[in-house]
Parts: C-alpha cells; structure tokens; sequence
C-alpha cells in the first residue's frame, strides 16, 4: 500500500492503522527514528498521509506492544532501556536464544531444516564484505529468527516477539564499532557449527556466551541510547 493508496476512500481504517504500525515499526527497525526521539504528529501525517486519529490508534498500539512511550504532554516516544532493563532483557535472551539455538541442534536433520539453515548461514554468515549498522542488523535478526523457525517452537517464537527483541536490539546495535559488528557476526561461527553438527548442548553454550559478549560491548558504548536511571531518594 502507497501513500496514495491511504488516502482512497476504498482503504478501511483498519487497513490504514496496520499500514502506520507497520512502517513506523520498520523506521524504528532501520534507525530513522532513534531510541528516545519523539514522534511528531504533524509531520507524520504530511510524511504518510494519514489523519491525526489513525496516528493516534497505531501509537496505542506500539504502545500496548513495547515499543514506543506515551508520554504526557510529549506525544509518543520511541522507547529507550535503561541499563538495568537492558542487563535484565539479556539475561532472559540467554535462556530464551540458548534454548532456540539447543532445538534447532535437535531439528537441524529433520525434513528440510538443513537446507534453509545452509540457504539462511549463506547471507547471514561472516564475509569480506565491511558492514552497515543497517546490514548487520538485518543479518543478525535473520540468523537468530532463523534458529526459532527451525527449533519449531511457537510458543518460544512467541515469547521472543512479545519482549520485542527483534525491534529494539538493532537499534541498540548501531551504537557499535565495526570491529565490534565484525566480532558480532564471527560469535555466529561456533553456533552454527554447532548446529550443523547437531549438537544442543555445544549451539546452546556457544549462544549464551555470544550474547553475554553482546550485552557487555552494547553496555559500554550505547551511552545516550539507554535511558537514565531514576536518582534514588
């Protein structure tokens, strides 16, 4: 659907409503708008096309899902972490990505689950290539979603989506370095091995160690990402 397409009389508002989460959703993916920024409105509504009350609705609704902040007398907000919630999120994706990386180990032989890890570990695999904050995103988020698809597990796929972590570790990652992407991406290499080789045990190890090196290297440079701690009184 096109911004042309919005204004048709033919387009429901349901239909207009799912079309702003969805691109405020993949701006927040793709870092055009940061973690803290607020958003505008007015500006909005020139940008998409929409009325001020399908802006409203879709905010609501990345509200109700973790992503933005409505904030009184500021409108929405893109969310931020604070170091604690951060630490905190981590911890529970050591144990929620350790737990897809051990079942996609088990799966990996079963039906055609080797092909499309071999098909997914071809674009999302270390390379010559210098990456873009945006590009190691993108091959970051597939590598891990990939795993969940193969462990086939919903009720685990479901639990990832509802903490978010799809949408709020790629913005968090463009606070890293290039030698801190490429270290990133190379923490892949014994996770994989390890589930082509159909070992749980080794691919669930090899991921908690992964993203305890990711929070530690995201902690010391995300600086004005993270939101600011409540003073204690």
């Amino acid at each position: 659907m096109n911004n042309q397409g919005l204004l048709s009389s033919d387009v429901s508002r349901g239909e207009v409503v799912n079309f702003v989460v969805q691109h405020l959703r993949d701006g927040i993916f793709h870092g055009r708008f940061a973690p803290g920024q607020r958003l505008i409105t007015s500006e909005l509504m020139t940008d998409i096309g929409v009325s001020r009350g399908s802006l409203r609705e879709a905010f609501s609704r990345l509200a109700a899902d973790g992503i933005v902040d409505l904030v009184p007398n500021r409108g929405a907000v893109v969310r931020r972490l604070s170091r604690v919630e951060l630490i905190n999120l981590f911890r529970i994706r050591e144990v929620l990505e350790g737990l897809a990386a051990r079942q996609a180990a088990e799966a990996i032989n079963v039906a055609e689950n080797r092909r499309v890890f071999e098909a997914m570990w071809e674009r999302a695999g270390p390379d010559d290539t210098p990456l873009t904050a945006t590009r190691f995103a993108e091959k970051n988020s597939l590598f891990h979603q990939t795993l969940v698809t193969i462990g086939g597990n919903a009720q685990l796929a479901e639990l990832i989506n509802k903490l978010q972590l799809p949408m709020l570790m790629p913005q968090l990652s463009r606070a890293l370095t290039p030698a801190d992407i490429e270290l990133s991406i190379e923490e892949h290499v014994p996770i994989a091995m390890a589930i082509k080789a159909a070992d749980p045990d080794a691919a669930d190890q090899a991921m908690q160690q992964h993203l305890r090196g990711s929070c530690s290297r995201i902690l010391r440079l995300s600086g004005s990402l993270l939101k600011p701690e409540p003073r204690s009184r």
